[in-house]
């Protein structure tokens, strides 16, 4: 597994990425100080830093100095508002530093991360194709369909299927025993069914510790305004109507995954 060190603030931001990325990557939280860098990368020895930025010109840059060049020549990326990257892109714009604005999803931005990685191997010549394929393969977000028609859960698994790691479940209990027993990265929820609705199942996610977190777009057949507010009064991540169209479906989970 590859490491990464994750410099900034102890805010949301950083726990948010340390959170995600951690699943993907050995990493490591470091404070945006020169000398805590230098006196982490002694004993971490990490394969890529991400620096996430606070302000305009806040960021001490000899931080930067210290991996530039050949002295750690190690992918550097900068994630930050686009006042902060166009700042920092002015001084440092070569091939070992690159930036993601905010806001952005976790997804894009662990794809950035192994993107740099790939160019950094195939620069340096340091591992196998078969060792770069094995490690450098960015894990499928799975999604949990849930949905008592069958026709529907088919038919959304057909749709994401070539992008996420799908999942379904035709209950709301089915839904949480499985999301327990491998939590999902976002639920795509049936807001009319029998036993368990919608709200019910809701209410079940956000009262389960490992399950709370986990986004939620709601799914309904019913268009009038009442119905709606009442969906959105449950403040889901997102809602769907009714018979699916696949790009508004892939919109809507992109719009629903964690933001930074």
């Amino acid at each position: 597994m590859k490491k990464m060190l994750l410099i900034g603030e102890l805010n949301q931001t950083v726990g948010s990425v340390n959170k995600y990325l951690s699943t993907q990557f050995q990493t490591q939280i470091c404070l945006d100080s020169l000398e805590m860098v230098k006196g982490m990368m002694k004993v971490f020895d990490a394969d890529i830093a991400v620096i996430c930025l606070v302000g305009v010109g806040e960021l001490d840059n000899r931080i930067l100095d210290f991996f530039n060049g050949r002295n750690v020549p190690i992918p550097v990326l900068l994630i930050g508002t686009q006042a902060e990257c166009e700042y920092y892109q002015k001084y440092y714009e070569d091939s070992q530093f690159d930036y993601v604005v905010r806001p952005t999803t976790l997804a894009m931005l662990q794809q950035k991360c192994f993107e740099m990685l790939r160019v950094g191997e195939k620069d340096e010549n340091s591992k196998t194709e078969a060792n770069t394929q094995e490690v450098l393969v960015p894990k499928r977000m799975r999604i949990l369909a849930v949905d008592d028609s069958g026709i529907l859960l088919r038919n959304v698994k057909a749709m994401l299927e070539t992008t996420y790691d799908v999942a379904v479940a035709n209950s709301g209990m089915v839904a949480i025993k499985q999301a327990k027993k491998r939590i999902p990265d976002l639920i795509l929820l049936d807001y009319e069914m029998p036993e368990w609705d919608g709200r019910k199942t809701l209410e079940e996610i956000r009262n389960d510790v490992d399950l709370k977190d986990v986004p939620v777009v709601f799914l309904t057949a019913v268009a009038d305004k009442s119905h709606i507010s009442a969906v959105l009064e449950l403040r889901p991540s997102g809602y769907l109507l009714k018979p699916i169209e696949q790009k508004r479906l892939f919109d809507t989970i992109e719009r629903a995954l964690i933001r930074i």
